[in-house]
């Protein structure tokens, strides 16, 4: 395999554990928030919390950052690389911000419905934010090229 697909898998990889700790730690916000909202109390996060959040937040924007420089550069020096059309990888974005918020909606719904708040994030849940954050997120890699300065060279 080429140093490209390697440093993408590695920036894939990186992405993904930056988006498993963001959304563990805003479920486990959600959690505390609606069982301190209902109990009438306040919500008492940990500090680790916050750091889960910053830290996912750092490793996804990273991830994502080296893989739009990545490929930038590799479509820079291969110009007759094709890529997937537009109006296809809008349609993935599309669909997989759809799913994100319907999840939402009906995960919100089910936790209002409950007697007793969970006080842990259910795996699966996160699983899910996640695999509908990977359709918006891995998309937008080489459409955000496409339409970057640069993303092509004149042809002469």
């Amino acid at each position: 395999m080429s140093r490209l697909a390697w440093r993408l898998f590695a920036d894939a990889v990186i992405g993904v554990t930056g988006l498993v700790m963001l959304f563990w730690a805003l479920e486990t916000i959600f959690l505390v928030s609606a069982a301190a909202a209902r109990d009438g109390g306040e919500a008492e996060l940990a500090f680790t919390t916050y750091l889960m959040l910053f830290a996912g937040l750092v490793l996804g924007a990273g991830a994502m950052y080296d893989a739009l420089r990545r490929w930038s550069i590799h479509l820079r020096g291969h110009p007759r690389d094709s890529q997937a059309p537009a109006w296809l990888l809008t349609i993935v974005i599309v669909v997989g911000a759809i799913a994100l918020l319907v999840g939402l909606v009906i995960h919100t719904a089910y936790i209002a419905d409950l007697d007793a708040v969970p006080s842990r994030p259910s795996q699966g849940y996160v699983l899910f934010q996640v695999t509908a954050a990977i359709f918006m997120l891995l998309p937008l890699v080489p459409l955000s090229v496409r339409w970057a300065p640069g993303y092509r060279r004149a042809r002469l």
